[in-house]
């Protein structure tokens, strides 16, 4: 439970209820349903991957996929992000420990871009 913890950060997750609700009360269903579209699958794939000590690494990029997915939705075009695998890599065959990577992006976003006046760019690249 203290490893799923530290994967789910309660900020986050608070964050996205939030976000959820704002959409509700703002009458923007489709935007509430595709957010909750993607929180749902998010959390799915955490509590997947907590159940082993290692992932492969493209079931680590689908999740910060899902993750930067639902940030763009919040920040609109205060964010824009790029994801770049290089192409020798065979991301099916690495494998890296659970969640290794999106604190990382999590924080980039939480202080770096989003108590930026302007917009901010994320350029997630793995070589």
């Amino acid at each position: 439970m203290k490893a799923l913890r530290s994967q789910m950060n309660p900020h986050f997750i608070f964050n996205s209820l939030n976000s959820i609700k704002y959409y509700i009360i703002q009458n923007e269903t489709a935007l509430a349903s595709k957010y909750l579209s993607l929180f749902s699958k998010l959390i799915r794939k955490i509590l997947a991957n907590s159940q082993t000590e290692y992932i492969k690494l493209s079931e680590e990029i689908e999740t910060i996929e899902l993750y930067l997915e639902m940030e763009k939705l919040r920040f609109g075009e205060k964010l824009e992000y790029f994801i770049d695998v290089d192409k020798r890599i065979d991301s099916e065959m690495i494998l890296i420990p659970t969640m290794l990577i999106q604190p990382y992006i999590e924080n980039a976003i939480w202080y770096g871009i989003m108590h930026k006046y302007t917009n901010g760019k994320l350029h997630f690249s793995i070589k």
